[in-house]
């Protein structure tokens, strides 16, 4: 478990950047307490200058992310936070866990220290998914040698990584008990596109007996408008039900609910 959240140099390598070859860049690790060593962390992305640990003090590294990298998918928002503390006070530690757009994947880092059964963590950015793994070896959820092999069939692994893009129709949702959404809504074609997937998640529950029943957990932030677009299909589906469909600022989700749909105020998101 890291101790130390200083910043630091990350080699990493992915099929989709680079050729294939490695490449190092800068990041911070990011852990959900910083008072508590036994806390889940993450990996986010820094393009500020490295001082080397070297005879040279004033050496520094100073690196960008590979070409067509998505900056934003590789920092820590609050809506990740939020989702990591609600994970680790009401996940069933039976559950399978599925992130969808995981970014540095906090949320599911913390699944997996939480003991979930397995952890899928989705994103469409190769970095993004690199720095997951490299926070998941480091933190004991992927194991070394499993490291270049890590696919949607090492069940082995309490952890895995697996490439997903929000905005294809045609890109199949891996299974999972309960899904895991935060602070996706950057533009109106990935809401529409998280909508669609919830929509299939929520249409599968209606072939499944109650303890069958996927969950989906939905963190978006106040200022984020595009969460209407998604918000609006929600109601829709549910158009022929009795139910309230709505942001909620109560972050204790019903255990019998499919949907939860958390609204948070980023001005009271902690960061000690």
């Amino acid at each position: 478990m890291i101790i130390n959240y200083q910043p630091r140099l990350l080699t990493i390598s992915s099929p989709t950047f680079n050729g294939g070859e490695s490449t190092t860049i800068n990041v911070i690790p990011v852990p959900l307490r910083r008072d508590d060593i036994s806390s889940p962390w993450c990996y986010a992305a820094s393009l500020s200058p490295i001082i080397n640990d070297d005879d040279d003090s004033t050496a520094t590294s100073t690196t960008t992310l590979p070409t067509g990298s998505n900056f934003l998918a590789t920092q820590v928002w609050p809506s990740s936070r939020i989702a990591s503390t609600v994970i680790e006070k009401y996940m069933n530690s039976s559950w399978s866990v599925c992130e969808l757009g995981c970014g540095p994947g906090l949320p599911s880092l913390t699944a997996a220290c939480c003991g979930a059964r397995n952890v899928i963590a989705s994103d469409l950015d190769a970095v993004a998914l690199e720095l997951v793994k490299a926070a998941a070896i480091e933190q004991g959820y992927i194991r070394q040698e499993d490291r270049d092999n890590v696919t949607k069939d090492a069940i082995k692994t309490n952890l895995i990584t697996r490439r997903f893009d929000l905005t294809s129709e045609d890109d199949i949702l891996p299974k999972a008990d309960l899904y895991i959404l935060s602070d996706v809504f950057e533009s109106n074609s990935v809401a529409e596109g998280a909508a669609y997937h919830v929509k299939s998640i929520l249409s599968n529950n209606r072939q499944k007996t109650k303890e069958q029943v996927s969950r989906v957990w939905v963190f978006a932030q106040q200022d984020r408008s595009q969460r209407d677009t998604f918000l609006n299909q929600m109601r829709e589906w549910y158009c022929n039900e009795d139910k309230v469909i709505d942001w909620s600022m109560n972050h204790k989700p019903d255990p019998n609910e499919e949907l939860w749909l958390f609204d948070l105020d980023e001005t009271m998101v902690g960061y000690n």
